[in-house]
């Protein structure tokens, strides 16, 4: 099969999973129990890997590539059977990884429109971390910036753990909005997700069929070691070496308001009370629908008795 028709057919799920509409599939786990499938992969050595992947359309499923890393083997549990997959289309440094299964045949999945991920979002997790189904709601806690094209990396508080690599991150109109990738060690709201606009790039670039190489978060670039640095010492309550980290990354990136959302913290966690003030009225200044923001000027308000989100308050 040419790699031509690959994207042709790739850019065909995606936009049939943009077009689908499953109403509201907010109310419970059953729900979600076709929208993410559990793999096993089998490496080389014969250890075995536990993930996640979510069904597009059709027989192709997408997972991340650092699930399949040296896999000699790939199955998918469906519906109490086991089929063999096989890996097809990729992007090592976006850690998407396509899957085909054979004979497979799944809705598609609807996703969420450009624009419309938005800090402050509903969402829950879906995965299979520890090898067992979980559903764990949350919200949208940051969007940060990557060397990629199509996106923002998306910080959740919904949490997942290990085997849930490759799962979902819905909204509450069953609406793909990412996909579960990794988090910090430290936990809290530190959990990240790629965003679906990395799928609809990939359905337009020339991609190919190796699932090695480093990640964007195991070898970041600029742009991402900035908010993978700040997201570890944020979870890891080290409020001084961030405030360092932030001032320089607001200065180097002076309209990201994640940047500004971290030297806030920063402060706030220093109990720098007015400087906090300062830096998430930034972030307003910046992205005023930044409900993370709205919500720590609120916890600041009632700490020092003044309005800070009134007008003539930012």
């Amino acid at each position: 099969m040419s790699r031509g028709f690959n994207r042709m057919a790739l850019s065909f799920v995606l936009l049939q999973g943009v077009a689908a509409c499953v109403g509201n599939a907010w109310s419970g786990e059953p729900e979600w129990a076709s929208r993410v499938l559990k793999i096993v992969v089998t490496r080389g050595d014969g250890v075995q890997e536990l993930g996640s992947a979510v069904p597009l359309a059709g027989d192709r499923l997408v997972t991340n590539c650092h699930v399949l890393r040296d896999a000699a083997r790939i199955e998918v549990q469906l519906e109490g059977e086991v089929r063999q997959a096989r890996s097809d289309l990729r992007d090592a440094y976006r850690d998407l990884c396509f899957l085909i299964v054979p004979g497979y045949q799944a809705e598609p999945t609807p996703m969420i429109d450009i624009g419309q991920t938005r800090v402050g979002l509903n969402v829950v997790a879906v995965g299979y971390p520890g090898g067992e189904f979980a559903v764990s709601p949350g919200k949208v806690v940051g969007l940060h910036a990557c060397e990629c094209d199509g996106g923002k990396v998306i910080q959740t508080s919904a949490p997942f753990d290990r085997g849930a690599s490759g799962g979902g991150l819905f909204d509450r109109d069953g609406r793909l909005v990412g996909i579960l990738t990794f988090k910090a060690k430290a936990g809290g709201n530190f959990h990240f997700a790629l965003p679906v606009g990395w799928l609809r790039h990939m359905a337009e670039m020339q991609l190919d069929s190796i699932t090695t190489g480093a990640t964007f978060w195991e070898s970041p670039g600029k742009e991402s070691g900035y908010f993978l640095a700040a997201c570890d010492l944020g979870a890891k309550q080290n409020w001084r070496p961030l405030a360092r980290l932030s001032a320089e990354w607001s200065d180097q990136e002076p309209n990201n308001p994640e940047a500004w959302m971290a030297l806030g913290r920063a402060h706030q966690g220093l109990g720098r009370s007015d400087a906090a003030v300062n830096a998430f009225q930034r972030v307003l200044m910046l992205d005023s629908t930044h409900a993370e923001a709205k919500w720590a000027l609120q916890q600041l308000e009632f700490e020092l008795g003044r309005s800070l989100l009134e007008p003539g308050g930012i």
